[in-house]
């Protein structure tokens, strides 16, 4: 960007009458010419992945090794610790490929108060000799107490492997001193199966829980991507501005075209280029959806399993609504947020300065993505509905609403308007304080000059 507008025209070979589609086609060519947005295109795919779905798969993999778990037990009833060895050649949680990999040692001695026991089985803990150990009280059928100890405590999957085992071993063995039969009472205590459907308003048509855990997990993905790029585009839409201002380049610009042609077209172009990225992935995502199964052939695999077709397929149904919504909502935001962030970069005269403007920013689109969490459960509470009205918050909070429990189409309609007004009054406002902005140097202006810049 070390040249004007009409050196970039000759260079490029356009003659744009209209200058707006001049900033557009520079801003977003000289953006997607860039290695860094080729980069983007290959690794945000990976990054998704990477913070979606890497934890989950190490903690499986970590899980189906076949490395040998030790486990120290003081059973000091004498009671339980064969029925859970018992069970624990029973449940496949505690196997890798047929073969038990959690060995249990029992240890009869007073572990109860003994300073010096514990102390050993904690050096042993840390040198990695032992996974853990756990206290089995000989009070435990009235207290219902077990303590287990290990360097790590938050692998909540394994916990909740042993305490079923050692629960049930414990039930068992208090119906038995009552005199009954575990079989039977377990045969009278079966839960019922719960099914849930989602009625919706045509009276034929519902939705299981399958598709309700398919619908939010695509929510959650859609509305981080477009919580992430919202954020990380506007930014560079701030950084742009200030880097022109700083290097006086917009000086130059412009003699060519207006203040308010040039933020109009800095943020068109820039939103366009997000919007290749998504056409890019959407692309790619449809052409692998279509040809999974020839593509998982040419690695040995004879189609999806069964359970990933009827994801497929809910994806296959309520993808294209959901991602138009998508395509709505993150250009109205995007709009919004970038309006102000160009106004932030041109108030500005440092990078410094520019971070601390952007604050506020940053937590308007931080807050409803973290208020989204809580807010899903209850779509349609007066709330959420308020919340997802507000029009900084409606990118985030009423694109989940309608991916969750869709609201009626008036209401849609009305907070698109609304956004849309939204827009208008930031382009109005903000292109103000950016055409004189861009322009002034020094000390960062007040509020009170910030007014007055409104009035000009």
């Amino acid at each position: 960007m070390r040249y004007s507008f009409k050196a970039w025209e000759a260079k490029e070979g356009y003659q744009m009458p209209n200058k707006v589609i001049t900033v557009i086609k520079r801003e977003y060519i000289t953006r997607v010419k860039t290695k860094g947005f080729v980069a983007s295109i290959l690794l945000m795919p990976v990054m998704m992945f990477i913070v979606m779905v890497l934890p989950s798969l190490m903690m499986t993999l970590q899980h189906k090794s076949d490395e040998i778990k030790t486990y120290v037990v003081f059973d000091e009833t004498g009671e339980i610790f064969s029925k859970i060895q018992d069970a624990l050649d029973e449940n496949s949680f505690f196997h890798h490929k047929g073969k038990r990999v959690y060995q249990l040692i029992e240890k009869s001695s007073d572990f109860n108060g003994n300073v010096e026991v514990k102390k050993q089985l904690n050096q042993q803990v840390e040198a990695k000799e032992i996974r853990g150990y756990i206290e089995i009280p000989q009070d435990v059928f009235e207290r219902l107490q077990v303590n287990y100890y290990a360097k790590n405590i938050t692998n909540f999957e394994e916990q909740s492997a042993f305490r079923r085992i050692i629960s049930q071993v414990v039930i068992n063995k208090r119906l038995a001193d009552k005199g009954y039969a575990a079989h039977e009472v377990r045969d009278l205590m079966r839960r019922i199966r719960f099914t849930e459907y989602a009625v919706t308003a045509k009276t034929d048509t519902v939705e299981g829980e399958e598709t309700a855990i398919v619908r939010l997990g695509l929510t959650y993905i859609l509305t981080f991507s477009l919580y992430l790029f919202t954020l990380l585009y506007g930014a560079s839409v701030m950084r742009s501005v200030l880097e022109e201002k700083t290097t006086r380049i917009v000086e130059v610009i412009i003699s060519s075209v207006k203040p308010h042609q040039l933020l109009f077209g800095k943020i068109i172009g820039v939103c366009l280029v997000c919007l290749t990225m998504f056409l890019i992935w959407g692309s790619c995502a449809v052409l692998l959806l279509m040809n999974i199964n020839p593509i998982l052939g040419l690695f040995g695999i004879q189609g999806i399993p069964p359970e990933f077709t009827e994801i497929t397929s809910i994806i296959k149904s309520t993808g294209p609504s959901a991602f138009l919504y998508f395509l709505i909502y993150f250009v109205s935001g995007f709009f919004l947020f970038s309006t102000i962030y160009a106004a932030a970069g041109a108030i500005c005269n440092s990078e410094e300065e520019a971070q601390q403007v952007a604050t506020p920013l940053v937590m308007m689109l931080i807050l409803p993505f973290m208020l989204m969490f809580g807010l899903f459960r209850v779509p349609d509470a007066t709330l959420t509905v308020v919340l997802s009205h507000i029009p900084f918050f409606s990118p985030l909070l009423m694109f989940m609403r309608i991916n969750v429990l869709t609201p009626p189409l008036w209401e849609i309609l009305l907070n698109i308007a609304v956004m849309i007004a939204t827009i208008f009054g930031a382009i109005g406002v903000m292109g103000k304080i950016y055409k004189i902005g861009i322009l002034m140097y020094g000390k960062r202006p007040t509020l009170s000059e910030l007014w007055k810049w409104l009035h000009y």
